[in-house]
């Protein structure tokens, strides 16, 4: 069978598709990824099948800022819909003019795209192909408000005016651990789990360091993700209130990007672009991060507890949700000083309570069903 997963254009949204994608092709099935540059690129480095279409992550963003120079005007309740209307929503309908046609030519039987993708979802109402909508992580219930609140504007262009209301039948697969949040998404009325993942080694990945030969037996991860990892001065203040903790602070600085930008540090911090989660995190303690969706996932997919130090977009309602499930601690940016970091990550590593809890959303993970198994559900399903 031919699958076309369809996403947008960052490792955070493409990353947690990864466990799907492997068991459809292990199963013998064609798989494509369409993305934007991005996404393309990232998925080419695992190698996986590629169309290139719609605009790059770094164009949709330079098209909603010239659209929206002042987002502080915006009212607070209201940034996140903007936001999300105005740029994943937006995207939408240049990745669809790309991606229809394109995809009613190869004509596949299953396609998959994560809740911010709208284009993947009027590729399935035109082509009748089996559909599924892949979630994120910590969504909060309204999620969809949000990510469908242009769909039927597209679906009109497109000619598929039912597409609004028959998505919501369509199977939804949470892998987001209920523990963490029992409604994420809420609207979607066939909700599917999906055991979630830390990712994936590729042939050849190692660690960039020897954590054999660090100075102490714990450590923490710190890192800003791949979207916000050009936050410097976060990264300077979270530096400057672990560095002189007893223990290891391994550091990713955000993909291509240089890690000595920060200066000399002491031996007990090591730097680096990049390193694989699944290779870095049964290393850690713990992790220190902005509170993305997949890092959050990711971390208790290990059993550990996070210091969360929300910037922007879904990272304050993540890290609401993960310090209500009791496996994170949370810095706002009107407290982030390194005294406060210090603090924080003294007392994330001491309550045992955190990592008891963590451990305890791990357990949850490992008894949901594997992407082998979901798949298997979503091909069994009639067109």
């Amino acid at each position: 069978m031919r699958v076309l997963v369809s996403t947008w254009p960052a490792h955070g949204h493409l990353l947690p598709l990864l466990p799907l994608i492997r068991a459809a092709q292990q199963a013998g099935h064609d798989v494509v990824v369409a993305s934007g540059a991005e996404g393309v690129a990232e998925a080419r480095r695992r190698g996986l099948e590629t169309w290139d279409v719609g605009p790059s992550r770094a164009e949709s963003d330079a098209a909603f800022r010239s659209r929206m120079p002042d987002l502080g005007s915006v009212p607070p309740d209201r940034r996140m819909a903007t936001v999300i209307a105005g740029m994943f929503g937006a995207a939408a309908f240049e990745r669809a003019a790309g991606l229809v046609p394109r995809a009613e030519q190869w004509k596949p039987d299953l396609v998959v795209h994560p809740v911010t993708d709208l284009a993947g979802a009027v590729v399935a109402a035109r082509t009748g192909a089996r559909h599924a909508v892949h979630g994120l992580g910590p969504l909060p219930a309204e999620a969809w408000d949000w990510f469908g609140a242009r769909l039927g504007d597209l679906a009109g262009r497109w000619e598929v005016p039912d597409l609004p209301a028959t998505i919501l039948d369509v199977p939804y697969l949470d892998n987001c651990p209920p523990a963490l949040q029992a409604d994420a998404v809420r609207a979607f009325r066939d909700r599917r789990p999906l055991r979630p993942s830390s990712g994936e080694v590729l042939p050849g990945e190692h660690l960039p360091w020897d954590v054999d030969k660090l100075p102490y037996e714990r450590s923490l991860h710190l890192t800003l993700g791949t979207l916000f990892f050009g936050a410097t001065d976060v990264f300077r203040t979270a530096l400057a209130g672990l560095r002189d903790l007893p223990l290891n602070v391994l550091v990713t600085a955000g993909p291509g990007s240089d890690p000595d930008r920060f200066g000399p540090q002491p031996q007990n911090v090591r730097i680096a672009d990049f390193a694989p989660h699944a290779l870095l995190l049964p290393h850690c303690a713990g992790l220190v991060t902005q509170g993305g969706a997949g890092t959050i996932v990711a971390a208790l997919c290990h059993g550990l507890p996070h210091l969360i130090l929300p910037q922007g977009a879904d990272q304050f309602a993540n890290s609401a949700a993960a310090a209500e499930a009791g496996v994170a601690l949370v810095v706002p940016p009107a407290d982030l000083n390194p005294e406060t970091i210090a603090h924080t990550a003294t007392k994330l590593l001491e309550d045992t309570a955190l990592t008891r809890r963590a451990r305890t959303v791990q357990a949850e993970i490992n008894t949901m069903p594997a992407a082998e198994e979901v798949l298997h559900t979503l091909l069994d399903t009639p067109r």
